[in-house]
């Protein structure tokens, strides 16, 4: 069973949406990873977050579940914007794909663990580098515009489906599952799913019906 999961490296809630992947694929979904840019709106070059602010009290959150799960997380003081950091994400993924996921991985650790800029290029070439691709091909591929292409095309396809914000799942093309719920509710809407298509599925070795192709009526 497969699952699509929209997700911007900028997005608090996305970080802590990686314990919840992790989750699915141990039920055993097959979770494709695919870019959602959240906040086009932010400059070129980021924007300081205000103290005191509306992000204070998700960083609250964010935190106190991060200690539960073991999960590390540093409290960013600035946003970068991530347009580039997706492009260059999604380029890997499609033309380089054996080196996606350490990359994708990366990402998210470069703002959330290490509080890096991932907004600049030579940290997004160090990370491309250290993936396993070529920093000179890929940053080609997203200067062609292939990169913003394909961020276009799976936006596109996320709000066809209703994903307003990120992260959000659609699972087996029948439920979509927005933000990152309690693990609880993931673990039993996943397994309800798993169980209704192993019913659904026909069983291994039974008779075809009498009037299936290449049978015979006596």
């Amino acid at each position: 069973m497969r699952a699509i999961c929209w997700t911007d490296y900028i997005c608090p809630w996305c970080w802590l949406g990686r314990d919840r992947t992790r989750l699915m694929r141990s039920l055993g979904l097959d979770v494709e990873v695919r870019p959602y840019e959240l906040h086009p709106e932010l400059p070129a070059e980021g924007r300081t977050h205000r103290t005191g602010g509306r992000l204070d009290h998700v960083f609250d959150i964010i935190a106190a579940e991060c200690r539960e799960l073991g999960l590390p997380f540093t409290r960013p003081v600035r946003t970068p914007n991530s347009r580039r950091a997706l492009e260059t994400a999604e380029v890997v993924r499609l033309h380089f794909p054996g080196h996606f996921e350490q990359l994708d991985q990366s990402l998210y650790e470069a703002h959330w663990v290490d509080s890096l800029d991932i907004g600049d290029r030579a940290v997004i070439d160090r990370l491309v580098a250290e993936a396993g691709a070529s920093p000179t091909e890929v940053f080609e591929l997203v200067a062609d515009g292939i990169g913003y292409d394909g961020v276009r095309a799976s936006m596109a396809s996320a709000q066809d489906v209703g994903v307003v914000s990120t992260p959000a799942w659609w699972v087996n093309e029948a439920l979509l599952i927005p933000g990152a719920q309690p693990r609880e509710s993931i673990e039993r809407w996943v397994s309800k799913l798993l169980a209704k298509e192993q019913r659904d599925q026909p069983e291994t070795g039974s008779s075809p019906p009498p009037d299936a192709p290449g049978t015979s009526v006596s």
